[in-house]
């Protein structure tokens, strides 16, 4: 179990039981969460295999499993982030070795994602923790920032904002690029520095061999048709569930992570199908409340708890207006808004 402050539960202002009985759902069963790793990795390898041989023998119709593996992808991404937090297995190295073997496949350094993803969630919707480049897609500035801004600041900073660039360019950019370089981290985060290097001398090598033996052009179509996707909706589930009409921002010391995510976190309610690719991740407020508790639990935590029923519900719609429109905080209003609103 993860025992970092980013994943105890801390609120004055709900009940001790409360707190306990969320508390309960933490910790994952062996049998499930192996389950959950070896048939979702397996899986998504299988899809690889079908495809690069397809491909390799002009059977063009394989690209149909393309979706399949981009949802498997997201699938493993969520396990990925499960092991970061601790919830899949009680013990470290089972966790880190399960996270690390994931990351060769969502492209993702565990380490350094771990490291960062955790300050995320002992901050996130805080005002005074803003500004880390980690944070872009669950960040944001107030009306008051905004209005400081000289003109040019503030065009860049439309057009950053713009979701044709923020969920349908970036996504790729971050996943391909960006997560090859220990960005944003300290020199004394010596093994997430590490890490970053060492999973990319794994992708060197095993997408060296793939280029070696089905040809670049096979491996770069497969490679954008299958994480372009996983990519785009990741990114867009991150943004929503932080950044939505409802939400609060708090400042130190009235900030603290219960009351955060019951209103600094959103409830994607997702078909069935979906719910099982995102690893129910559209759980986001329970998963904020206890990062410990593994995804196959945090349905049943929800619904056994009075404290969550009132918690911000979006559906695809919402999800997809909210990533349009919620920029800037208006610390006046108390309420997120629009960038055309604001002159």
């Amino acid at each position: 179990m993860d025992h970092c402050a980013a994943d105890r539960l801390a609120a004055s202002d709900y009940s001790d039981d409360a707190i306990r009985s969320i508390r309960q759902y933490q910790g994952g069963h062996l049998g499930i969460s192996l389950f959950q790793i070896v048939s979702t990795v397996g899986l998504l390898l299988a899809c690889y295999v079908l495809l690069y041989a397809g491909l390799m023998h002009g059977w063009w119709g394989v690209l149909l499993l393309a979706p399949l593996a981009s949802g498997l992808s997201i699938r493993t991404f969520v396990l990925q982030h499960d092991c970061g937090h601790g919830s899949l297995f009680r013990s470290r190295w089972a966790n880190d070795l399960a996270g690390r073997l994931c990351s060769l496949l969502t492209l993702t350094p565990y380490d350094h994602w771990k490291k960062h993803h955790g300050l995320h969630h002992g901050s996130w919707n805080n005002m005074d923790t803003r500004g880390r480049l980690s944070d872009l897609y669950s960040d944001c500035i107030t009306v008051a920032e905004y209005r400081k801004m000289t003109r040019l600041k503030k065009a860049l900073y439309r057009i950053s904002k713009n979701p044709i660039l923020s969920v349908f360019v970036m996504p790729p950019f971050i996943f391909f690029i960006v997560y090859r370089i220990a960005f944003d981290t300290p020199r004394h985060w010596v093994r997430e520095r590490l890490g970053v290097y060492l999973t990319n001398l794994c992708l060197l090598l095993g997408y060296g061999a793939l280029v070696w033996f089905v040809g670049l052009k096979f491996v770069a179509l497969v490679s954008v048709l299958v994480i372009y996707p996983a990519a785009v909706i990741g990114v867009w589930l991150f943004l929503v569930q932080h950044k939505f009409e409802g939400v609060q921002w708090a400042q130190n010391p009235q900030w603290n992570n219960f009351e955060a995510a019951l209103t600094g976190c959103s409830f994607m309610r997702l078909s069935r199908v979906w719910r099982w690719f995102t690893g129910d991740i559209g759980t986001h407020h329970v998963h904020h409340a206890a990062p410990g508790i593994p995804n196959y639990r945090l349905v049943a935590c929800h619904d056994a708890h009075a404290v969550f029923q009132g918690v911000k519900v979006l559906t695809w719609r919402d999800g997809i207006r909210e990533a349009r429109i919620n920029v800037l905080w208006d610390e006046e209003n108390r309420t997120m808004v629009d960038l055309r609103s604001v002159t």
